[in-house]
């Protein structure tokens, strides 16, 4: 079903064109622009990616070299916290139609520490037949650092103790290039602070617990200049003009938790109601009743004057870092439970997210991943379960986003998505524009939406850019693709100055996919009569037992090949 295409992705920018097909008797074309990403790597391991060749058709796997000598193919990748389920998935007996998705990163393990090794990959078809070499790459681990333990600065894990202190000692005393470690057992800490040069790692069977009193978390971080003050997450680092902050690690086979809600005697989370009041605002009892952290901010702030309106989406977040250049996320740690979002990033540079768990579903309108006005960013190998987004782009509100540079340069790949508003989502912050996105290779089941693009006029600027490939999407809540000018948060608060030219979605394809299911319109476009979308591409795309589209304002739209099924029952 997948057209043979050419994707050029320097610096993550995208550019799409035919290639003649290549003989039955050729070798199959080698892997392009083999990299390690940001921070990938260290005293023992590292993370190679690699981008599909323009004809990738008859690619069934990747052979991985390291000094000449042939170490791994991807069918035989270390297991990754998607891995499970992504064979669970085609392993059912109704996924057999599924679009095939593609790995194409590998985990390097047993490596030595500060040493140099050169790697190169090669393609293989369903023959066994190998592509050349990829151009090679040279990658040094990281030298062997010296370990600040917190048990050693006074932490008691137990789950009881206040420990922000002795935590925040360690992370004080760590030295450029050490680590801060978690040991196993349960820390309670409030708001901590990283800074440059430094991992913070959750051991296995370690738990670093967010305190449940809103006095632990400071109250005067704001998501934009002209917003409302808000609590600050468990986990943070903000650079400044005098100190910016580079080169974090957040790491570990442990766990980070939020503590902001309720969870059964069987450790699931309590059941969210979500109930909204005629406006569709969120009915007070929702948090009051089955929160944790986020019942006492709320209670808090409501206590100091604000309405629960306001109160409400001042929570903290699990992590926000602003400002910080190099960051990396994962190696088998689970994040669960925020108060309100998870991993928040605000104008950050070169951001990996490896192998990770995020957990939000389904008691938190909590989004998984943030990226917020950052330029570069890799997300691979992680399970999303959230009970909001699992991906949000977002770009500022309004005329003061103008002035902001995009959201831009995202990768996102190999992941499998679960439950959630939408798998992957541009808005409904678009004020400076999200734009350079490639998501491919993803199971996406489960959500509302597959992909998600939303705004509204008074925000501006919007998304563009944008490629969206070689998806499997099931049992869809909601459309499978949306694209609306007409999104309205009533729980939002924030106020803003209306931008001058309302908000647009151009330039987007979506193509070789399967979409199994959806309870609305297969695809939806609601632009403006004055903003219609535009250059909207829909092509190779492969519908069972979905509802019609709905098409309203789209200038310059595509659709090629488009199949729709009844039925997704495979045939004896």
């Amino acid at each position: 079903m997948k057209k043979q295409l050419k994707h050029t992705l320097s610096g993550l920018a995208l550019a799409l064109v035919l290639s003649p097909a290549l003989s039955v008797s050729a070798n199959p074309s080698a892997p392009q622009n083999l990299t390690v990403p940001a921070l990938a790597y260290d005293n023992a391991s590292l993370s190679l990616t690699w981008e599909k060749p323009s004809n990738y058709t008859d690619i069934v796997s990747y052979n991985i070299y390291m000094n000449d000598k042939r170490i791994g193919n991807t069918k035989e990748a270390p297991a990754t916290a998607a891995t499970e389920h992504i064979h669970a998935f085609y392993a059912a007996t109704d996924n057999q139609h599924a679009e095939k998705i593609s790995l194409h990163n590998y985990m390097v393990k047993s490596l030595q520490p500060n040493t140099s090794y050169t790697f190169t990959v090669r393609s293989v078809d369903a023959h066994g037949k190998e592509s050349s070499d990829s151009k090679s790459i040279i990658q040094k681990t990281a030298a062997l650092s010296p370990i600040y333990n917190i048990a050693d600065y006074g932490a008691v894990g137990d789950g009881i103790t206040m420990n922000t202190k002795s935590i925040q000692k360690a992370i004080d005393a760590c030295q450029k290039g050490g680590t801060v470690l978690v040991p196993s057992g349960t820390y309670k800490s409030g708001a901590l602070w990283l800074h440059s040069n430094m991992t913070l790692e959750v051991a296995k069977g370690g738990i670093l617990l967010g305190s449940e009193d809103p006095a632990a978390y400071p109250f005067n971080y704001r998501l934009y200049s002209y917003s409302d003050d808000r609590y600050y997450a468990l986990i943070n680092a903000s650079s400044t003009d005098n100190v910016p902050i580079e080169n974090i690690r957040i790491i570990g086979n442990g766990t980070i938790d939020g503590n902001g809600w309720k969870k059964t005697e069987t450790g699931s989370y309590s059941k969210a109601n979500n109930k909204t009041d005629k406006n569709g605002v969120y009915d007070p009892n929702h948090v009051l009743n089955i929160g944790t952290l986020a019942k006492n901010q709320v209670e808090k702030l409501i206590a100091s004057g604000m309405t629960f309106k306001q109160a409400y989406p001042r929570r903290s977040n699990l992590i926000t870092l602003r400002g910080v250049k190099n960051v990396y996320y994962g190696d088998g740690l689970t994040f669960q439970n925020p108060a309100n979002h998870t991993i928040v990033n605000i104008k950050c540079q070169n951001i990996t997210v490896n192998n990770a768990t995020i957990k939000t579903f389904d008691c938190n309108n909590g989004d998984g991943i943030e990226s917020v006005l950052s330029n570069g960013l890799i997300v691979m190998n992680n399970y999303f379960d959230t009970g909001d987004d699992g991906m949000n782009f977002a770009a500022g509100m309004g005329d003061a986003a103008a002035k902001e540079r995009p959201t831009s340069n995202s990768w996102i790949f190999n992941n499998y998505f679960h439950h959630g508003h939408g798998a992957i989502v541009t808005g409904s912050h678009t004020g400076a524009w999200i734009e350079k996105i490639l998501a491919e290779d993803n199971i996406i089941e489960k959500t509302d939406v597959g992909f998600r693009a939303k705004t509204t006029p008074p925000m501006g600027g919007g998304a563009r850019n944008i490629l969206f490939r070689d998806n499997a999407l099931k049992d869809i809540g909601e459309q499978a693709f949306i694209f609306t000018s007409g999104y309205f948060d009533p729980n939002s608060v924030i106020e803003y100055k209306k931008a001058a030219v309302p908000g647009q979605f151009k330039n987007i394809t979506i193509e070789n996919c399967t979409i199994d299911k959806t309870g609305g319109p297969s695809i939806t476009v609601q632009g403006l009569a004055e903003m219609p979308h535009k250059d909207l591409v829909f092509r190779n795309l492969h519908f069972y037992n979905v509802k019609p589209m709905e098409i309203n304002y789209l200038e310059n739209g595509t659709f090629d090949n488009m199949i729709f099924d009844k039925d997704s029952t495979p045939t004896k």
